[in-house]
């Protein structure tokens, strides 16, 4: 792009610099010297003006001043250009942490009953109940608590006289009465006992570090790129995800590669796609961050958040 000496003789261009940086794109700065009263002038003529981010302007000795008029741009021309490409496009992959309850990891997904789709009143009746092994696991083991803690205060120290396997009956044994978890497998019999044995020894929630994948645009404050609201709340499917980088990758611009293969590592999980966050940044720029937020396979419902991709 060109760049355009504006203003008359009066007021001298002495010098231009330019700027670049990650986070706030092209900045560039015109300064100009003359009499303190041709600068007074200056600082409010848009032929000098125009567009900038911000002016500074000093007097000096000898009836003399200087003016340094910044553009969040890369020249005061393209200041006043409608521009549509970004100055910076960067990806990032951050870690966050979330608590949630253990029995949601999706070690014991295998324990979740599986969705009853109605289709007509004499069929659904003839469906299986839904067994609810999870609650009834956590129910179990509360009351199992509640019944040591009773033995203890009726003066019975030897909490042993109670038999948690009275409390869960998780599946039919010697002695007890089959129960909804009869058709347990062995591995799902498994799974309920380390479930059990976690929330005996007081272990009901568990750190879980998920990824959050985000992308920064800089844009100057001139832009007309809008905002794409689409598939927000959804979840995507890595292999969408990936594409759409790609799709919008700008050469030269764009930084993504470091990200590696998402397909390779991801390629079972989805991405949530956040709402977008639009806000103004130094010297007059525009800051435009979209987040997927990255959940494992039946971590999140597809009922309440539907796929894409």
């Amino acid at each position: 792009m060109t760049t355009q000496f504006r203003g008359t003789a009066a007021v001298s261009l002495e010098g231009i610099q330019r700027n670049w940086s990650q986070s706030n794109g092209w900045e560039s700065t015109y300064s100009y010297k003359g009499t303190w009263a041709n600068i007074e002038l200056a600082k409010n003529n848009t032929a000098y003006v125009g567009n900038s981010s911000r002016v500074d302007v000093n007097q000096e000795a000898g009836g003399y001043g200087t003016m340094q008029v910044t553009f969040a741009a890369i020249d005061n021309e393209s200041a006043s250009t409608t521009a549509n490409t970004p100055e910076s496009d960067m990806w990032e992959l951050k870690p966050s942490k979330v608590q949630r309850n253990v029995w949601e990891d999706p070690y014991f997904d295998d324990l979740d009953d599986n969705r009853i789709v109605y289709t007509s009143e004499s069929s659904y009746l003839l469906l299986p109940n839904y067994g609810g092994t999870k609650y009834r696991i956590r129910s179990a083991v509360d009351a199992y608590l509640s019944a040591v803690q009773a033995s203890i205060e009726a003066g019975n120290r030897d909490d042993s006289k109670v038999d948690v396997h009275t409390k869960l009956d998780e599946w039919a044994t010697s002695g007890h009465t089959p129960s909804v978890y009869t058709g347990l497998t062995d591995n799902q019999k498994q799974k309920a006992l380390d479930l059990v044995n976690l929330l005996l020894n007081g272990k009901d929630t568990d750190e879980h570090t998920r990824y959050v994948l985000r992308n920064i645009r800089i844009l100057p404050g001139n832009t007309s790129t809008q905002v794409a609201h689409e598939q927000v709340g959804k979840q995507w499917t890595t292999a969408a995800l990936s594409n759409y980088i790609f799709a919008t990758a700008i050469p030269s611009v764009t930084r993504h590669t470091m990200l590696g293969d998402l397909n390779a590592v991801f390629g079972s999980s989805y991405w949530l796609k956040e709402a977008p966050l639009l806000s103004d940044v130094h010297g007059g720029k525009v800051e435009l961050v979209q987040e997927w937020t990255n959940y494992e396979l039946g971590e999140k419902s597809t009922l309440l958040h539907n796929v894409y991709g």
